[in-house]
């Protein structure tokens, strides 16, 4: 069955219509003819897989990847036009659904796109006696696709990888499942090994001798998915980053943006966009390891940071002790459980930077009932973010919109919304 793609819809399907009803593919860029096989149908729509590209694009280009639709499904599209679709799906968004006019979207792109990622998890596999790493295969828990190196990485750890693959080869058991490697500014590794077995501590520290030697590595981190525990195998169990003048420890399940330019760039237009002066006091909700509060405190009277997740907790404190910050007081809590008692004491400014599934109601409605003079929604995922602007439109007025692009050859966009109160 042959089809023409009218646009890519968020996050990433290929849209096209068959007399009148809606089928989503995997692949295919506006205007081109693809060949499909359809996997679902619903009263509704139809989903599918492209198999072949009957008329191409301008804009299709080679993937540089082999294993491309593992890590960034939008390898096949050229840049300028990836950064021209990920605006278009933002401003559809918005305007359709929150029925606003006039939008003004300020997109920025990214000075790199390729190499940008700082981190990283491979799983490690061993098919036919030979030793891998592997992404999963999409929508695939238990089915993986090899790779010998991954162009969204550095050459540091993309060299370091395959460094560790060489390094496991030729051991005739190696209990190590996972792999994670956090890259910071200056090419320095942390890394996190994952088991759920017996091991010898003496032997794999053996074994990884020669990698210690190779590579710049902060720490190594034993990761036992039996207990849910970790253990510094050698080094520290941390990395730093400086951003601005700050410096900011990360772990390995910390939360931290994997593109650190673009994360220069959005703290800037978050500090361009902001009154920020000493009578002004902040209330950073899901703050992590304290980025933008360690950043803004200085120009501020206070700073409460609200963080649920024990390890951005610990190295939460620990960021604000190094960086001598006196004005930032913290609560590890839900942020739902905070939200009324902490907008009825009064704050002039509320940062939200959720997870993808976004600001729980609770929160919402609570930043509704008691409104602030302004919130700062960032977003890492478009759906979520409208979600919750129906509730809080209201209340508020959109003053900016800023669209980055943290992950180029992928379908992900961040966004940062500034609201005031009306």
């Amino acid at each position: 069955m042959n089809i023409q793609i009218e646009k890519i819809v968020y996050p990433g399907k290929s849209l096209a219509r068959i007399d009148g009803k809606v089928v989503f593919t995997d692949q295919g860029l506006p205007d081109e003819t693809v060949e499909i096989a359809v996997t679902k149908e619903t009263t509704g729509y139809m989903e599918a897989k492209t198999t072949k590209i009957i008329s191409p694009s301008p804009y299709r280009i080679e993937g540089r990847c082999d294993h491309y639709q593992a890590c960034s499904a939008y390898q096949y599209i050229d840049y300028s036009k990836q950064a021209q679709i990920k605006k278009e799906q933002i401003l559809e968004m918005l305007t359709r659904q929150l029925k606003l006019k006039d939008l003004k979207l300020q997109f920025r792109k990214s000075s790199k796109i390729w190499g940008y990622r700082n981190k990283v998890t491979l799983k490690v596999t061993n098919k036919d006696k030979i030793t891998s790493l592997a992404y999963n295969v999409p929508g695939e828990i238990y089915k993986f696709i090899p790779l010998d190196e991954c162009f969204l990485l550095s050459d540091t750890t993309n060299l370091f990888l395959k460094d560790f693959i060489k390094a496991i080869t030729n051991e005739p058991f190696f209990p190590i499942n996972k792999v994670m490697v956090r890259e910071n500014s200056q090419n320095q590794l942390l890394v996190c090994l994952y088991h759920n077995t017996s091991l010898n501590t003496e032997d794999l520290c053996s074994s990884l001798q020669d990698l210690r030697e190779k590579s710049d590595i902060a720490g190594i981190v034993l990761f036992d998915q039996r207990k849910d525990t970790k253990t510094i195998l050698w080094g520290k169990e941390f990395i730093k980053e400086t951003l601005e003048d700050k410096i900011f420890c990360i772990g390995t399940d910390s939360f931290f943006q994997v593109n650190t330019d673009m994360l220069s760039v959005l703290v800037k237009d978050l500090e361009d966009n902001l009154d920020l002066n000493t009578d002004k006091s902040l209330a950073d909700l899901y703050c992590g390891v304290g980025t933008f509060g360690i950043l803004l405190a200085s120009r501020l009277k206070s700073v409460i940071g609200i963080e649920s997740e024990p390890e951005n907790f610990f190295f939460l404190e620990k960021n604000i002790k190094l960086n001598n910050i006196e004005n930032f007081n913290v609560r590890m809590c839900d942020c739902k459980e905070v939200i009324d008692s902490l907008l009825k004491r009064g704050t002039d400014i509320v940062i939200v930077d959720p997870p993808r599934k976004g600001m729980d109601s609770t929160i919402c409605n609570n930043l509704v009932k008691t409104p602030v003079p302004e919130i700062i929604y960032i977003s890492c995922n478009p759906a979520t973010l409208v979600r919750d602007l129906k509730i809080l439109l209201p209340s508020y007025n959109i003053n900016n919109i800023y669209a980055y692009d943290f992950f180029p050859q992928t379908p992900h966009i961040e966004t940062m919304v500034f609201l005031t109160k009306k």
